[in-house]
């Protein structure tokens, strides 16, 4: 089996973008998900990347509101737990931000409504590049 380094989180990614939806559209518990060892073993990153939104989620909400014109909770559930996953790897994690933007963006294709990759690719690169000017 491969390590955890040597694997994408990309479809990691997916499954932590239906994770967060599942939790807060039906209010299942994190630990609830987290007992299905079958995505850990397939989704190496899964558990680091669900347990990290989940823990940081409020300073990350903090985090996005300074970047958005609209109310957090005003977005669409996939939209929103699109910007808490990016947001949190963003900040807390090493992956280059262009890949967590690009990432970002297809999910937000694949699962969220029409064109809302747009509001989520404007918010991430206003993040981005106020990250870029504190540098």
């Amino acid at each position: 089996m491969k390590s955890k380094k040597d694997t994408s989180p990309v479809r990691s990614r997916d499954k932590v973008l239906q994770s967060l939806y599942e939790i807060e559209l039906s209010g299942s518990d994190v630990s609830e998900i987290l007992k299905d060892l079958s995505l850990q073993s397939k989704y190496p990153h899964f558990k680091d990347l669900l347990n990290g939104v989940m823990k940081s989620k409020e300073m990350i909400d903090e985090t996005l509101t300074n970047f958005m014109e609209r109310d957090l909770h005003s977005l669409d559930p996939v939209e929103r737990n699109a910007l808490r996953l990016a947001a949190y790897e963003m900040l807390y994690t090493n992956t280059d931000v262009p890949i967590v933007i690009n990432e970002s963006i297809r999910l937000t294709k694949k699962y969220g409504a029409v064109d809302s990759h747009k509001y989520v690719n404007a918010v991430l690169d206003k993040m981005f590049k106020a990250d870029l000017e504190k540098i």
